[in-house]
Order: structure tokens, then C-alpha cells, then sequence
């Protein structure tokens, strides 16, 4: 209770500044300053109080809504939690705030909010984990506009329906058939999936919402499973038409405001290497050899150019964070002007560009950088197949075998100062143009695939190293170091296996030594598999700390500001060093936005990986396929996850497959045991399985063992 009254208080007082005295004495009269000056009267529930406070006020500065100061406590305008609300399987909620702190929302009070919702609100206190608690204030925006509803009932004045791909207690919604025209009364059939709306105004039944019927999930779309998960992660391929998007037709020195302060190196041999469906093309190389010293450029896209700061548009683009790959659909961080455009460095056309301009041996040494805005035009689109011919063509006056003689000296040498390469294979699925799936292959990396990695890394490197140098407010690609509780982990994997070696630290050495150990040992794809779990995962933020996989003190992202807001923050800053302007972010603006970035980046991964299981899951009814042979990859109490071996895709097999029991038995991390089979079966293990369902729901795909 008290927490709640300082919350009120502060807000009621939010863009002033209070003496901390008379703070305290509004909640604790006269015994505050007593305790303060030692006074022989210290009751124990006073003390308790102010400890309370002081948490609360500390947990408010981390927010950036108070500053506690010597003798006053600041209280920021407006004075409000927000943050976006995800929830668990019982209803609790937990709102990630800007800072990446977690609030948690006990069920009876998240009011209605939803998944991915942005939430306000206000203290109820601090928990047993010393963590706040709140409850929701008011839902600031959806997470979502349009919801998918299965219809379960259709009998009087109202349509119900559960409300799907929703996270959290089951949902209800309900429709008044008096919305509806009668026509599409008598259409709604019970199962049927309806695309709905919710209503501003609803009951105060946090599971049950009042919505609007849209229309029917058939026919609404040519492929349902892409319209699917666009709603889900409330993606739009659109630019919102009040965004203007006047840029001029040609890169010309009449059109660009800056033209004649550029470096002209449209005379330099430079090329691209992409995809052969791409779109947006970020990133060209160069390179030259003057004597025994290489000259290479890696040229990337001047987003900065057309996107200002502060602009609507870069509103919109800060909004999204990234592109969203989905299948054979991207959806945009930019508007298609300018990603598919005027910032794609196309064959053929003059082009604005930041340029990072390095020298070095093929030894594999970077002897210096510099960077610049440059002007450029690509003399050849290389796809990474015809590159991959050129360079297996070996020929002397090649400048891709070139590159890629540099390239594989660069890789050597970071492989020797410490950097993880783990060979991880890529699925390739392409669609027809009604999202029935055409073609699912696994892309193996080739050579031109890293030889543009290794030059992107070289590039990313310096940026951040020179940036760094220069004390500047800047978004790093972060990659903390390994727990080194998970080498436990790790160590009863390499036993399990026969392995003798021991991983005694997270020194790259060892763990290099391990790898080379289990190549081509049949554990080899399940180790890496652990290996990957025991990772930190990436994330961007302003601390410097380095990127531990990649084996890089230094390392940000600046390589592809077409797709990626992280890397136009990154030449905003570049640009603000090379002229010797004032910074354009602070250090809070730069914790803000790598928070978001992350968060987005985040989004988008789930997404791409839901839209993949709907595709397994179409691909694999469609072929009539019954019996698999699966490699067990995971174990839970209740599930057992595998690998389908003959077949894209990873499917679940329940516990009571294999016991009558709640739950399985599970004496470790790397097995479990079987009553019903008086086995014990193992990660790596391959397992017959014929196909028990399909659960478009859940997108999962369900096997039973065939033993």
C-alpha cells in the first residue's frame, strides 16, 4: 500500500524537484529524520518502510523517472511505466520497460491487456525476488489489429469463438449478430476461422473480448499461413501513406545536396554479391593490389542520406527495427523507394555510399581503415553461384578469386585468435504465388558466402574500434561471454559420448579443440546444437564489451542500414566523427534504442520461425509421408523434441509414448528412461516415428515411436 502511495505522490508532483527531506517526512512524519540523526527510537516497521521506498525510488532512477540527488529527488514529465506485455501459460504478465527491466503483473490485474500490448502502469510494490510489481493502467496500443477466431458456438444473439495464436489464459471472443448482415450469419459454421477485431469497450472479463467480425480466413488471402503470421506479429508490408516519400530519380550532382564533398569511385571495379532473389542490395566490394599491399573497399548503402534523423520516416523506420524475412515475402524497414531503389547498390547506376577503405596483405593483416562518403557504381551482380564458379575458376586476373584469397587468410586468422565457426547448414523453402510450398532444400555455405562474411566482419570491426576510440554514444553488437556453469553442461555431453576431454574454462583454445575433436563424430550436430544453447544471445546496447562468438573487442553493426536500424544509428554516428559534430545520440537515447532493436529483432526471428513450421507442416500433409527416422534433440517432462532426419523440420512426441506416468523420468540432462520400453533412450539417439497429427494450432507437427 505504501508503494502505491509514493507512486501517486511522485506522479501528482511529476517535473519538479522535491527536497528529500520533506519526501520522507510525508511518509514517515517526524521518526524519518530521527532514524536519520541515530535517535534512540528506531522502530523496526519504520525502518522496513523506508528500506521499501528507497528500493522503489532506486528501481524508479533505473527507469529514468526520478533522480536521487543529494539533498533532492528529481521526478521526470511525464512520470509513467510503459512497456510492451507478454504473458505466461496461468496469465501473469511481465512488462519489459525501455531500460530492459521486467515488472511483473499478477494476473487479476492485467485487466484485458494482451500479448505484445503496450501497456502503462502503475506500482503495487516490490516482490519476493525484489522485483516491482504492477498493475495495468490502460492499454496505450494493441500489439495486434486483427485477431483469427475459431468458431465455437453459434446458437442465440452471439457468436463465440477462442481466439487463436495467443500466449497466455485461452481467450473468448464474442460476436453480436446483429453487426452482421444475415448473409454472413448464415455463413459462420461452427470450427470456422473468422478474422476479427477487437472492440474499444469490453467486459470486465480479462478472458473475454467483444470483436468485430472483418471476414473469413478462406479465400481472404492467396496464402493464409503468410496472412497468418503478418497478423500475429501485427506486420505491415505498407508504408503508412501520411509518411512523405519525395526523393529525386537519379543520383546526379544537381540532385545531392553534398555531391561535390564525396569521393568519386565510380571508376573502381566494384561488385556485388547476393542472393539470387534479392532485392536490396546493402553492401559492394573492391579491391586492388599495389605491390605486395591490398587495397579492399567495402562500399555500403547511404541510408543516412535520405532517412534524417527525426524524421517521419525515420520514425517508421525505428519502429520496425528490421526487415522481416518470410518466405518468398519481405516485409520492409524501409519503403521499397528506397530499399529496392535509390539506397540498392544496383549494376549499372550511380549510387551514394559510406565506404570503409582498408589495407592489408594476403596474410590476412588489416593494416589500416578510413572511411568516407563516397559515390560509386557496380560494374557486375554477382549471384553467390556464379561467384562460387569464378572463384573455383582460379584465375589470376580474377578480382573475386582475389577476394577470396584475402578473405580465407582473414578467416584463418581469426580461427587462430579464437572465433566459433560453426557450420550451420540453412533451409531454403520457395513458394508458389498461392503459399503452397514448391521447393525445400538445405543451402550449404559456400565460399563466396564467406568470403563477403569475412569482409563484412573486417568492416564492422573497424567501424566500432574507431568509434570507440573516439569516446562516442553508440549501438555495439553485444555477445557477453559464455555462463561458465554451462560447461557442466557441456562436460557431461563430451562424457556421455565417449569423449575424454574436459572443458575447464571458456577460453576460445579449448573449446576450438573440442570441435575439432567431435568433427564428423555422430554427436557432432547435437554438440554444436549445445554449444549454440550455451550462448549468450546477441543483442545490441551501448555498453562496449565486445562480441565473445566472433572473438572481436571491438564490433558493431554497420554493414546493412537498408534492413537493420542499429546500423544507420552507426553511420549517424560515423558521420558525426569524420565531420567533428556533436554526437547525435546520448548515452540514455542509445540504451533506449538498443533495447527496441533487440526486442524487434527478437520479434522477427519468432516470426520467421513460425512461418517455416507452417510451411513443414503444409509440405509434410501434402506428401502423404507416414514413417520418419527422427534424432532426439531435446527433453522436457512432458515432451520429447526430434529432429526429422529424412525430412525439413523438427517434430514433438508426448511423454505418454513412453510411461503411464505424469511425467518422464529424466535423470539428467541428456536422457530419459522408459517403463514401457525398460530403456533408456538419449539425445543423438535415432528413433523410428510414424506421424500421429498435425496440429495447425499449436504448428506443430506430432510423431509416435514405432519400436
Amino acid at each position: 500500500m505504501i508503494t502505491q502511495k509514493v507512486f501517486e505522490y511522485l506522479a501528482l508532483k511529476a517535473g519538479t524537484e522535491i527536497e528529500l527531506k520533506n519526501f520522507f517526512e510525508k511518509f514517515l512524519g517526524k521518526l524519518a529524520e530521527k532514524n536519520k540523526k541515530k535517535d534512540k527510537f528506531r522502530p523496526e516497521k519504520t525502518y522496513k518502510i523506508k528500506e521499501e521506498i528507497l528500493q522503489i525510488l532506486k528501481g524508479l532512477e533505473e527507469e529514468k523517472l526520478v533522480e536521487i540527488k543529494k539533498k533532492t529527488l528529481s521526478i521526470t514529465k511525464p512520470f509513467k511505466l510503459s512497456g510492451r506485455m507478454s504473458l505466461s501459460k496461468r496469465g501473469d504478465g511481465f512488462v519489459r520497460l525501455n531500460s530492459g527491466n521486467e515488472v511483473f503483473v499478477p494476473a487479476e490485474y492485467t485487466y484485458g491487456a494482451l500479448e505484445g500490448d503496450t501497456v502503462s502502469l502503475a506500482i503495487l510494490g516490490v516482490g519476493k525476488k525484489g522485483r516491482l510489481e504492477a498493475e495495468v493502467k490502460e492499454v496505450i496500443k494493441r500489439g495486434r489489429v486483427l485477431y483469427r477466431m475459431r468458431v465455437t458456438e453459434v446458437d442465440g444473439a452471439y457468436i463465440y469463438g477462442r481466439l487463436l495464436d495467443m500466449n497466455g489464459e485461452e481467450k473468448e471472443g464474442v460476436i453480436r449478430k446483429k453487426t452482421l448482415l444475415q448473409d454472413v450469419v448464415n455463413s459462420i459454421k461452427l470450427s470456422e476461422i473468422l478474422i476479427v477485431k477487437l472492440k474499444e469497450s469490453n467486459s470486465e472479463d480479462r478472458n473475454l473480448f467483444e470483436v468485430s467480425f472483418v471476414k473469413f480466413e478462406t479465400g481472404a488471402t492467396r496464402d493464409m499461413d503468410l496472412n497468418r503470421v503478418l497478423m500475429k506479429y501485427n506486420f505491415s508490408r505498407e508504408y503508412p501513406d501520411e509518411i512523405p516519400l519525395s526523393f529525386p530519380e537519379e543520383v546526379q550532382e544537381k540532385t545531392i545536396s553534398d555531391y561535390s564533398m564525396r569521393v568519386d569511385l565510380r571508376d573502381l571495379w566494384t561488385c556485388t554479391i547476393d542472393g539470387k532473389d534479392s532485392k536490396d542490395f546493402d553492401d559492394a566490394v573492391s579491391i586492388e593490389e599495389e605491390g605486395d599491399v591490398l587495397r579492399f573497399y567495402v562500399h555500403i548503402a547511404d541510408v543516412s542520406y535520405y532517412v534524417k534523423q527525426g524524421s517521419a520516416l525515420d520514425d517508421e523506420a525505428y519502429n520496425r527495427s528490421t526487415s522481416v524475412y518470410l518466405v518468398d515475402t519481405v516485409v520492409p524497414m524501409l519503403p521499397p523507394i528506397l530499399s529496392e531503389n535509390l539506397c540498392s547498390l544496383v549494376e549499372g547506376k550511380n549510387r551514394l555510399a559510406f565506404t570503409v577503405e582498408m589495407t592489408g596483405d594476403y596474410t590476412g593483416r588489416i593494416f589500416s581503415a578510413r572511411f568516407y562518403k563516397s559515390i560509386i557504381k557496380v560494374d557486375k551482380r554477382y549471384t553467390y553461384d556464379l561467384a562460387e564458379e569464378e572463384i573455383l575458376s582460379n584465375s589470376k586476373n580474377s578480382k573475386i578469386v582475389k577476394l577470396d584469397r584475402l578473405t580465407k587468410a582473414m578467416k584463418e586468422l581469426r580461427i587462430k585468435s579464437g572465433r566459433i565457426d560453426l557450420n550451420i547448414k540453412e533451409l531454403y523453402i520457395q513458394t508458389e504465388e498461392t503459399g503452397e510450398v514448391k521447393e525445400v532444400k538445405v543451402r550449404e555455405r559456400l565460399t563466396s558466402h564467406m568470403l563477403i562474411e569475412e569482409l563484412m566482419l573486417s568492416a564492422n570491426m573497424k567501424v566500432a574500434e574507431y568509434i570507440y576510440k573516439n569516446k562516442a554514444p553508440v549501438l555495439y553488437r553485444i555477445h557477453e561471454s559464455m555462463d561458465i556453469e554451462k560447461l557442466e553442461t557441456l562436460n557431461s555431453f563430451l562424457k556421455l559420448y565417449g569423449f575424454t576431454m574436459n572443458l575447464k574454462t571458456i577460453e576460445y583454445g579449448e573449446l576450438q579443440e573440442v570441435l575439432k575433436k567431435v568433427q564428423g563424430n555422430k554427436s557432432e550436430k547435437i554438440f554444436n546444437y549445445f554449444l549454440l544453447r550455451s550462448f549468450m544471445q546477441a543483442r545490441y546496447g551501448g555498453e562496449h564489451i565486445g562480441h565473445w562468438g566472433l572473438g572481436f573487442k571491438d564490433y558493431c553493426h554497420f554493414t546493412s542500414p537498408i534492413r537493420r536500424y542499429p546500423d544507420l544509428v552507426v553511420h549517424r554516428v560515423l558521420d558525426a566523427i569524420i565531420k567533428d559534430e556533436t554526437f547525435p545520440y546520448t548515452e540514455t537515447e542509445i540504451e533506449v534504442m538498443g533495447f527496441k532493436t533487440s526486442e524487434e529483432e527478437r520479434r522477427a526471428a519468432d516470426a520467421e520461425r513460425d512461418l517455416h513450421k507452417l510451411k513443414a507442416c503444409r509440405y509434410l500433409e501434402k506428401s502423404g509421408k507416414k514413417n520418419f527416422l527422427g534424432v532426439i534433440i531435446g527433453i522436457k517432462p512432458q515432451m520429447i523434441f526430434v529432429e526429422l532426419v529424412d525430412f525439413f523440420g523438427d517434430a514433438s512426441i508426448t511423454h505418454t509414448h513412453f510411461t503411464n506416468e505424469f511425467e518422464l523420468n529424466i535423470p539428467n540432462e541428456f536422457s530419459f528412461i522408459s517403463k514401457k520400453y525398460s530403456k533408456t533412450f538419449f539425445i543423438g539417439e535415432e528413433i523410428p516415428l510414424e506421424l500421429e497429427k498435425i496440429d495447425y494450432d499449436a504448428i506443430k507437427i506430432f510423431m509416435k515411436p514405432v519400436l
